[in-house]
């Protein structure tokens, strides 16, 4: 067989692969990963005693709203870095706005209040607070970071190194989700550094991953 028919048989019948597909499977695996984090919470740390009064709910929003937000920052992305090119027509830096936000926040509460309770604020209610926070959250992601480095390989991405960060990115949101239902330590600043240095600890984890697990 020369080489023109061989040509001729591989494009017969290609068809582009749908966008919506991509971005259902993606969807599909952030949803599934996140009721997945969401039960390996309740059986290893379990939930805050007495979640449900106000004060305690009042802050479980304001943890839910930022890792919901750092996953709905990433996650248009990792959609987009499933077919080859657009990738390299997106801002990446637009990922990080939920962190400046939170950072903002964390400084303007910690110069309106007094001194004496920054160490609280940073550290949490206990010393170990701020270790159980980083440990929780890696823990809780690694089962959506799984799941979305499968969802990826289903597509077609090229820059494997940053799609494999943003995908731990995404999975720290998650893992953060997760943890929100658990964290006994309400404040901004603790919310900003240790639930931030969490997330970016699984971006990490997936920038190591992504050249080896996303090469097509």
């Amino acid at each position: 067989m020369n080489t023109d028919r061989l040509i001729d048989l591989l494009s017969v019948d290609i068809e582009p692969v749908s966008s919506v597909r991509f971005g259902k499977m993606l969807m599909l695996a952030i949803a599934t990963s996140a009721a997945a984090a969401f039960v390996l919470m309740l059986a290893t740390v379990g939930l805050r005693p007495h979640l449900q009064s106000t004060p305690h709910l009042e802050w479980l929003a304001i943890k839910l709203f930022f890792a919901i937000s750092v996953v709905c920052a990433g996650a248009p992305f990792l959609n987009r870095s499933m077919r080859p090119g657009l990738g390299d027509e997106t801002s990446w830096n637009v990922i990080f706005v939920p962190f400046l936000v939170a950072f903002v926040a964390a400084l303007a509460t910690l110069l309106v209040s007094h001194p004496q309770e920054w160490g609280s604020m940073l550290r949490g209610t206990t010393r170990a607070s701020s270790a159980r926070c980083l440990f929780c959250i890696v823990f809780f992601a690694a089962i959506p970071l799984i799941a979305i480095i499968y969802a990826l390989r289903k597509g077609a991405p090229t820059r494997l190194k940053l799609c494999g960060g943003i995908a731990g990115f995404v999975a720290g949101g998650i893992g953060a989700a997760a943890y929100a239902f658990s964290c006994r330590s309400d404040a901004i600043p603790f919310i900003a550094i240790w639930y931030g240095a969490a997330i970016m600890v699984c971006a990490l984890i997936g920038t190591q991953l992504g050249p080896r697990f996303l090469r097509w």
